[in-house]
Parts: C-alpha cells; sequence; structure tokens
C-alpha cells in the first residue's frame, strides 16, 4: 500500500469530522440566539404559571373494602330444592364470583344506575348526572346545539330508565365513556393474597367525587348481592307457596272433621265416622308434612345466609380529599422547558431550510 493511501481519511473519519463541523455549527449559531431562546423560555414559564393558577384542581376519592364470599349450599340442600320442583341452588362458582365484581364495578350498567342516583347537593335532591352537568357547564355549551332537545336536556328524579329518549341515552354514554375511558375510575387489586380491592375516582368536584365513589359500591354490591342470591330467593319463595298451601290443606281438614264428630254413636250407624276419621287422618298428614316443610324452609334461609357475599369496607373518602394541582413551581419549569425545546426546534428547523436554500442556489 502506497504512502498516500495510507495517509487517505476513511469515510468513518470523514463522517465523524463533517458532524463535529455540523454540531459546532449548530452550536454557535443557538448560542447566537440565546436572548430569542431566554426569552421564550421566560414567555413559557408565566404561561405555565398562568396555567398553574387557572387550572381547576382534581379531587381524587380513595375507597377501598374486601369481599367475603361464603360457599354456597351443599348437594343435600340442592336434591331438596329439585325434589319439591324448584331451580338448582346457585354455587360460588357461576359468572358472578370472584374478580367479576371488579368488572362490574367499571360496567356500564353500575355506572348509569350510580350517575341516576339521587343525593344531597346544596341543600338540594338531585341526580349525580345533573351536578356532573352543572360543574362542568356543559348546558352553557348545549345552549348553541343543534339538537333542540340537548338545550333543555335533563335527567329528573324518578324517570323510568326504559323512557329515557336517544339524547338522553346518547348522554349517559358520552358520560360513561368519560369516566372509564380516560382514566378518571379505577379499579385494581393490588395484591391478590390479601383481596382487598381499591377503588378511585377523580373529578373537578371534591363532593361529586366522594359521592359517586359511595353510590357506585352501594348500587353495584346491591346488584352483585341480588344476582347472587337470586336463585335461592326464588327456592324460598315457592317453598313458602307450598308451605302456605299444604297449611290451609291441614286447617280444611280439622273443620271438616270437626263437622263429622258426633258424641254419641251406635253400632248401627258406626259407617257414620268414616269421614270424620279420614279427615283426621287427612290433618295428621298434612300436620306431618307442614312440619317438614317449615324445617327446609328454614334450612333454606340459613342457606341463603351463607351465600350472600359480605362486602367489609376498609376505608372510605373523607372530605377533604386528595388534591393534585399544577403547582406554580411546576407550571413554571414545564411552561419554561416547552417554551425553550419549541424555540430551538423552530430555530434548527429554519437553520436547516437555509441550508437547503443555499445548495440549491449553488
Amino acid at each position: 500500500m502506497s504512502e498516500k493511501a495510507r495517509n487517505k481519511p476513511s469515510d468513518l473519519e470523514i463522517l465523524l469530522t463533517k458532524s463535529s463541523e455540523v454540531v459546532q455549527k449548530t452550536w454557535k449559531f443557538l448560542l447566537s440566539k440565546w436572548v430569542i431562546i431566554v426569552i421564550f423560555g421566560l414567555g413559557g414559564s408565566v404561561l405555565g404559571l398562568v396555567a398553574s393558577l387557572l387550572t381547576k384542581p382534581d379531587y381524587k376519592a380513595h375507597l377501598s373494602f374486601a369481599l367475603i364470599e361464603n360457599s354456597g349450599g351443599s348437594s343435600g340442600l340442592a336434591a331438596l330444592a329439585s325434589s319439591f320442583g324448584f331451580g338448582g341452588l346457585g354455587s360460588s362458582d357461576d359468572a358472578f364470583s370472584g374478580d367479576n365484581l371488579l368488572e362490574i364495578l367499571k360496567s356500564r350498567y353500575a355506572i348509569e344506575h350510580t350517575l341516576l342516583t339521587p343525593v344531597s347537593y346544596n341543600d338540594k335532591k338531585e341526580n349525580l348526572a345533573e351536578i356532573l352537568i352543572q360543574f362542568n357547564e356543559l348546558r352553557d355549551t348545549w345552549k348553541k346545539a343543534k339538537n333542540k332537545e340537548l338545550r333543555t336536556l335533563s335527567f329528573p328524579i324518578g324517570q323510568k330508565r326504559e323512557s329515557f329518549t336517544r339524547t338522553q341515552d346518547s348522554v349517559l354514554n358520552v358520560f360513561y365513556r368519560g369516566i372509564v375511558e380516560t382514566g378518571a375510575l379505577t379499579v385494581a387489586k393490588k395484591d391478590k393474597k390479601t383481596g382487598i380491592v381499591f377503588v378511585d375516582f377523580t373529578s373537578k368536584n371534591e363532593l361529586f367525587s366522594k359521592l359517586f365513589v359511595e353510590k357506585l359500591m352501594t348500587e353495584t354490591y346491591k346488584f352483585y348481592k341480588e344476582t347472587r342470591t337470586a336463585q335461592s330467593k326464588a327456592n324460598i319463595d315457592m317453598m313458602e307457596i307450598t308451605a302456605d298451601s299444604i297449611k290451609h290443606l291441614y286447617e280444611s281438614a280439622l273443620f271438616k272433621g270437626a263437622s263429622y264428630s258426633q258424641l254419641n254413636i251406635n253400632a248401627a250407624i258406626q259407617t257414620a265416622a268414616v269421614p270424620r276419621i279420614k279427615q283426621e287422618n287427612n290433618a295428621q298428614l298434612y300436620a306431618t308434612v307442614y312440619a317438614e316443610v317449615l324445617k327446609n324452609l328454614e334450612t333454606l334461609k340459613l342457606d341463603l345466609a351463607r351465600q350472600t357475599p359480605l362486602v367489609q369496607i376498609i376505608d372510605t373518602p373523607i372530605l377533604p380529599l386528595e388534591k393534585d394541582r399544577l403547582g406554580k413551581a411546576k407550571g413554571m419549569i414545564i411552561g419554561g422547558l416547552t417554551g425553550g425545546i419549541l424555540i430551538v426546534i423552530f430555530l434548527l428547523a429554519s437553520l436547516y431550510l437555509q441550508g437547503v436554500l443555499h445548495k440549491k442556489e449553488d
């Protein structure tokens, strides 16, 4: 290899040299514009400070609970219910057991029922949906809407869900999606071993956050408990109807037997005592069956109590709630950095465009 070839710089060295020159040129260019960068940085800090003063804080309501689920009825009780023609007793392995309660808490059903629940707010009874509309000042926005119904939309207390209009359904759906998709509501088990569930909800209104979490827990547990025990309650209702029917037959047999009784019956008319004896036997039979049904009914009620899931509330939201807002210092730092970065990007873009234009002219 010749001396000239050995002294010739490699492609990598050329690339590194050019890169170093570009960096130096860019750095000198930015230093020459330091006044503009500082001005924009300070401007961003001022805007960040203003934003921190004008932005409403978020209020976070926290609730935690433990779900205590007892085992369902025994096989003997299931056989008992079947013998009377009732449905099988529910077990703890159905579709509404375990962690599914977490999903129910975030369901549209639970959230809509919560929003339509009346609460006491500023010495007035209103639905949570109405409170949400008020503090978000949605009616001011709706006044300009093309939909005439939206301009005067409300959710009156006591209005049946099936009577809701299309617009009411749409607004409720928007509320639901806003709560779930923005992460305002979070439901999670932080430790699977302990089984404690944490429910957190954040909004711009402190009292609304507190009331929403409390009512959401109440409505969800009510639905969960009713669903888990629906079959057992149906069995008890049918068993009570059976008990009433047998009691009626028993009392009828007693009255009929009394009507056949005679103080003196001679041998010639012994056949007259047959209806009385028959009614007495019926009365004894009905009494035995009635006593057994009552015993089984009490057993079913005890089993219902064992099947009913219990929720032990651990922490409830207490005013004042945890407040999260953009602090003044944080706002100024974020604003200053944002302003400085944006102006640097703009200056670098202008420098690049100048270089491109110069190359075209050359």
